[in-house]
């Protein structure tokens, strides 16, 4: 009972950090809720608590463009971890995110992303962040979170594509803009011979209900990449995926 209460407490500090520090600029609140030994992971913002204080100065003093739509926010929450996947307007473009905060006693201590720009069109015709907020199923939590990570070790890390329909249903819904939706879809794109990606390790593996989200890292087109992929399971199956992807070097 006291780990779910934490949960749920960290994920009410992420809804206001990304509503008072990110949104609103208030640098006081970002102080007290980021560790003082905060490791910062994104490529794009310098190391530290200070490094991410700069940033979000820096962002308080940007023009903020029209936004082109309502922001969608997913929040997934397992034991230190909560992860948000988020898509926002920017301008004229539409930014697809995923972040992964680690806590320690009530402060943000290590931080990971990946940010991507949402595709004029997609070949399974679906946005890359939308469909249900809510985390359904919590009693099976930790089922869900078994099939995936043996889902992600044997197909996207040892390749055996055989085994694919033991893990996904036929009729998956696919928001990666590259892969067409249902089982066929996803195993034809990983038979191309044209898509160079390997997946090397799996990092992380969070859990809530009916979603589990793999942090990953491998290759793709050569170049060393981190992987976010969200599962949504019903009935001991995959029912839908989204990816974010962050090329490191």
């Amino acid at each position: 009972m006291q780990i779910i209460q934490q949960e749920v407490i960290n994920k009410s500090i992420i809804r206001d950090f990304y509503r008072r520090a990110v949104s609103q600029g208030d640098l006081d609140f970002a102080r007290e809720i980021i560790a003082d030994d905060y490791i910062q992971h994104s490529p794009m913002v310098k190391p530290g608590k200070e490094g991410l204080l700069e940033a979000l100065a820096y962002m308080k003093q940007m023009p903020k463009p029209a936004t082109t739509s309502t922001p969608f926010l997913r929040l997934i929450a397992e034991g230190e971890y909560v992860v948000t996947n988020m898509s926002f307007g920017w301008g004229d473009k539409q930014k697809i995110v995923v972040d992964l905060f680690r806590f320690r006693d009530g402060q943000v201590t290590e931080h990971w992303d990946a940010i991507e720009d949402q595709p004029e069109t997609t070949r399974n015709g679906n946005p890359m962040m939308d469909g249900p907020l809510s985390m359904d199923a919590s009693d099976l939590t930790i089922a869900n979170k078994a099939l995936v990570s043996e889902f992600y070790e044997r197909v996207f890390v040892n390749h055996q594509l055989d085994v694919l329909p033991d893990f996904v249903d036929a009729n998956l819904i696919q928001h990666i803009p590259d892969i067409d939706n249902g089982l066929a879809g996803l195993k034809n794109y990983l038979q191309q011979e044209t898509v160079q990606l390997s997946v090397e390790k799996v990092t992380h593996i969070i859990a809530e209900g009916d979603f589990v989200v793999v942090q990953a890292v491998g290759k793709l087109e050569q170049k060393t990449t981190t992987f976010y992929s969200i599962f949504r399971l019903s009935e001991g199956k995959i029912v839908e995926q989204w990816g974010v992807k962050q090329i490191v070097s």
